[in-house]
């Protein structure tokens, strides 16, 4: 289950905005800070910009989030040793205790579809996840990505 809620983060899917107990923690922050504190929480102490890169958002959001999240206390923020232009982040212990609230609630969420679902049902939901999340990583069919699209010519009548 971990992979799952951590590939619903990556691919910017807000699972909590659907679920009512999360309500208590979108009080406390914002749907963004939740999602950075959580993929601080899966993959530890990061480089600002690989934390970008998780969230899907350029670094200069991804920055101002993590400012946010220093203010609150949630986060510390410092220098690479190996490289000074780098900075790091890494959750404080506060910060630690709130991602495994939206970690539990999270689980609770999925210990309730587990429920409601077959063990095969279960397997053809994980399935169509990673097929969805695969999906969504690929470019717009009929562009590979980075293409720009050439500016049609249209003509004018005098």
């Amino acid at each position: 289950m971990d992979q799952l809620i951590e590939l619903l983060f990556k691919q910017g899917l807000r699972p909590l905005s659907v679920f009512p107990d999360a309500t208590a923690l979108e009080e406390q922050m914002s749907r963004s800070e939740l999602s950075a504190l959580m993929v601080l929480q899966f993959h530890g102490e990061m480089a600002m910009s690989e934390l970008a890169g998780e969230l899907g958002a350029p670094l200069s959001t991804a920055t101002s989030i993590a400012k946010r999240l220093q203010k609150k206390g949630w986060i510390a923020r410092k220098p690479s040793d190996t490289d000074q232009r780098s900075i790091l982040v890494a959750l404080t212990d506060e910060g630690k205790q709130l991602a495994d609230k939206g970690k539990a609630t999270l689980s609770d969420m999925f210990d309730r579809i587990q429920d409601a679902l077959t063990p095969e049902e279960i397997a053809q939901f994980v399935q169509l996840m990673i097929k969805v999340g695969k999906a969504l990583q690929q470019p717009p069919t009929g562009r590979p990505a980075g293409a720009e699209q050439k500016p049609r010519s249209i003509q004018i009548e005098d």
